[in-house]
């Protein structure tokens, strides 16, 4: 159990570590305006990979799950199981946004003085609790929501572990969070709505046009940490589209309402159901051979037996790989495809034309927000880096049939994604 414990500690330790020593080397560089934009990427890529190894080795060398819950009896206390299992995935990023503190804010000064503008306040503990509450936020509590519910019907009596209890339970639970999603985003993130005047007036204005009506504008406060946008909610009752405070200082108005019509262009031209879809595939999949095909849950497992690999250890470790392997490659491939989707969509007249003054606009929009540094590969997953971002918009400048090209490359696969699931319906009913 001691060694258990001593290997936890030093992969919790180690990607905070290296921050911390990296943010020491380049701090100083930053604050002197030197061209330090590579090396930060180069560290944030070594500090995710350290923490995603330490991770691994946490849940599955040392088998942490089966020390809270086993050893130490902790089961059946709802959430708090889960929460000790959390505990070494979730402290390593803390540590890791108070080592970067320094670099961020040596950063974010040189940025705000080359722009002549104010740097805003900021404190160590505000900077990891806004970290904390952008990036884990959303990604933790619904889950944990659902799971703290089943725990709870499960202490009393009731079995929410059979499949058709689950299936009537998890399908309503999911909609109605899909639903209120917005309303959890405009709590856990800082916003608030946008004041009153031009601005406002004519971004409302852009959403009607494009028929994507929402409920309120909203600012998003990051103590001018992000400069980035976005559109919350499924109904137009319950929908927010978020600025954050830096994008509003760093944009004029035309600009921001390119950004805004590349936002609409999301919920316009269906990218999150359709990234979803694709993303579900596999699982479907494998729902609908298990029904057609019941065996396939023990021929699968003998196949990796005869291979001299164990089973238990590839189906922990293989599953989850195969999963990450394809979200990176294949949803990350489609990711990027929407992205250019909704970038080109930002350059249209409304009666639908491209016209190369909105495109300027934007591309300036585009520029101003990302820099003329090199995208990190990580960055580069679900977006396309703003090398090729700008190089697709001239394409379709200098080529009047580019846009119909695409456009019609993007319907094909999305016909493709459908096709895929009515065979698997086909292949589970028959």
């Amino acid at each position: 159990m001691a060694w258990r414990l001593a290997v936890m500690a030093l992969a919790t330790l180690i990607a905070p570590l290296a921050a911390m020593v990296g943010t020491q080397r380049l701090a100083p560089a930053v604050l002197a305006n030197a061209d330090a934009d590579d090396a930060i990427a180069r560290l944030h890529a070594v500090v995710i990979v350290l923490w995603l190894g330490a991770v691994a080795a946490v849940l599955f060398f040392v088998q942490w799950p089966r020390v809270v819950r086993g050893n130490w009896g902790l089961a059946d206390w709802p959430l708090v199981d889960e929460l000790a299992i959390l505990l070494p995935v979730v402290a390593p990023l803390l540590l890791v946004w108070a080592a970067l503190y320094r670099l961020d804010r040596a950063a974010q000064a040189a940025a705000f003085r080359a722009r002549n503008m104010e740097l805003p306040p900021a404190r160590l503990s505000g900077y990891v609790w806004l970290h904390a509450r952008q990036h884990l936020g959303l990604i933790l509590l619904p889950p944990l929501a659902i799971v703290g519910i089943f725990e709870v019907l499960s202490a009393g009596g009731i079995s929410a572990g059979d499949a058709n209890t689950a299936w009537w339970l998890v399908v309503p639970m999911l909609g109605t969070m899909l639903v209120l999603m917005p309303l959890a985003v405009r709590r856990i993130w800082r916003t608030t709505p946008l004041a009153a005047g031009p601005l406002r007036d004519a971004l409302l204005a852009l959403c009607v046009t494009r028929n994507c009506q929402v409920r309120e504008m909203l600012v998003w406060h990051t103590d001018g940490t992000m400069a980035n946008a976005a559109v919350v909610g499924v109904s137009r009752w319950l929908r927010y589209m978020l600025l954050t405070d830096l994008l509003i200082k760093r944009l004029s108005a035309p600009e921001i309402a390119a950004v805004v019509r590349h936002e609409l262009a999301h919920l316009r031209r269906w990218h999150l159901p359709l990234r979803l879809a694709l993303l579900v595939l596999p699982l479907v999949w494998w729902l609908a051979l298990k029904l057609a095909w019941p065996e396939v849950e023990h021929v699968v497992p003998e196949m990796i037996a005869t291979l001299g690999i164990n089973a238990k250890l590839a189906t922990a470790l293989g599953l989850p790989l195969a999963m990450l392997v394809y979200a990176v490659i294949v949803v990350g491939w489609y990711s990027r495809l929407l992205e250019h989707d909704a970038d080109l969509d930002a350059c249209l007249t409304p009666d639908g034309r491209f016209d190369a003054q909105t495109a300027s606009t934007f591309c300036h929009a585009l520029v101003t927000l990302c820099g003329k540094s090199r995208d990190s590969r990580f960055a580069e997953w679900l977006h396309p880096s703003l090398r090729r971002r700008l190089q697709v918009i001239r394409s379709a400048d200098d080529d009047a049939t580019f846009l119909m090209r695409f456009r019609r490359r993007l319907r094909w696969i999305a016909a493709a994604i459908v096709a895929a699931y009515v065979l698997a319906g086909l292949l589970a009913m028959g």
